[in-house]
């Protein structure tokens, strides 16, 4: 951690996100900043890792490194931006909000925030929340919505058998779903309890759970396979698919897909990507409410800036006051240890050098209220070694 990151207070530009989305960056791109170890002199940091997006918050020192980083007011934008669902595929996702709160809770947990990225997500996730509360009944409410959407509207008739693997917040989302459009269900799960516990919450009959690894025998009889699952390796690959070929969904970052199988699916694949590029159904905000919702966002930026600049004032003035007070003390010591003075004399000299020191630093005081210097300009003045 650098000096000047170690005060209380930070500059603005201090602030930085470093990011790579789906619309600008490969899924190679995305996993390699995911794996990046913040550099030295990074104070506070926090890492949101989705399937569509990476966004690397921090506090630190030092310019802005690539085309990929933003800082300052820049950076706090695209923070209420990215939670309010503004940046995303699915304008106002639903799913997104609970992933910027898990991993802001686990930066919290790991000890890799601090006062300024907690108040910075505190206000976000607030303003999400609140973004989330105007949308439209019936709108697409995520990825996993325009998925299933997708993969039913190519499955011809009612009771097709649709494989899910992955019991996680995607795979559940769409086998809910597709069970809800009377399609029979067969969940892959590496554990019981979890495909079991998400078995028994689909609507509708037909359904079972595989537990294990996806096998040629599990597709057997699929009409459609959506895949939701964390691997660094291929899930569906070559000698798995034969016959007639199966719509595929493929909601796993990076994909659950192997190029061989991806080739011989053709369009019948509908990847991660490329389903957000789609043109959604239904807007899940009304565009008029869109638009003040965005007027709000720059209203809440500009009372975090300001928050920003009393937390930076705040600093100076403790400093300022401080240190004063310091000089006042060691005069107050001289006096006592060369002058024969009566406590009432005493008294007397401590309550008039108070108000002196009072009358001197209200000008001063005013003038760092009104952000006019920080903490380092305050120890400069006085000489002071940090």
């Amino acid at each position: 951690m650098t000096d000047r990151l170690s005060a209380t207070h930070v500059d603005l530009d201090a602030i930085r996100v470093r990011f790579a989305t789906f619309r600008a960056h490969s899924a190679q791109e995305r996993e390699r900043l995911a794996r990046e170890r913040p550099a030295a002199g990074v104070a506070e940091h926090v890492l949101l890792d989705t399937c569509h997006r990476v966004e690397l918050v921090s506090v630190e020192a030092g310019p802005a490194s690539d085309g990929s980083q933003v800082a300052g007011r820049h950076a706090i934008v695209r923070v209420f931006n990215v939670v309010a669902g503004f940046d995303s595929a699915v304008v106002a996702e639903e799913q997104l909000l609970g992933q910027v709160r898990g991993a802001y809770e686990a930066a919290l947990a790991n000890g890799t925030t601090g006062p300024i990225l907690n108040e910075l997500f505190r206000r976000a996730l607030r303003f999400g929340r609140g973004v989330r509360s105007h949308a439209r009944p019936g709108a697409d409410r995520s990825l996993a919505d325009r998925g299933a959407a997708w993969l039913v509207d190519r499955l011809d008739g009612s009771m097709a058998r649709v494989v899910v693997a992955g019991t996680g917040e995607m795979g559940r989302l769409v086998a809910m779903s597709i069970a809800a459009r009377g399609h029979r269900i067969s969940i892959i799960s590496a554990s019981t309890e979890r495909g079991g516990q998400l078995l028994e919450r689909l609507p509708g009959d037909g359904h079972r759970l595989l537990v294990g690894a996806i096998s040629a025998e599990g597709l057997a009889d699929a009409d459609a396979v959506a895949l939701a699952v964390r691997t660094r390796v291929p899930f569906l690959t070559a000698g798995l698919v034969s016959g007639p070929l199966p719509w595929v969904l493929d909601l796993s970052a990076p994909s659950a897909v192997d190029t061989e199988t991806a080739t011989l699916l053709g369009d019948r694949l509908m990847t991660l990507d490329a389903l957000g590029a789609l043109a959604g159904s239904i807007p899940v905000l009304d565009p008029a409410v869109e638009q003040r919702l965005r007027f709000e966002l720059e209203r809440e930026v500009d009372a975090y800036v300001a928050w920003l600049e009393a937390r930076r004032g705040a600093d100076a003035l403790e400093v300022l006051h401080g240190e004063a007070d310091a000089v006042r003390r060691r005069h107050l010591a001289r006096l006592r240890g060369r002058a024969s003075l009566d406590p009432r004399q005493l008294e007397a000299v401590e309550a008039a050098t108070t108000a002196m020191l009072g009358d001197l630093l209200h000008g001063p005081s005013v003038e760092l209220r009104r952000g006019g210097a920080d903490a380092d300009t305050v120890r400069r003045l006085f000489g002071l070694e940090r």
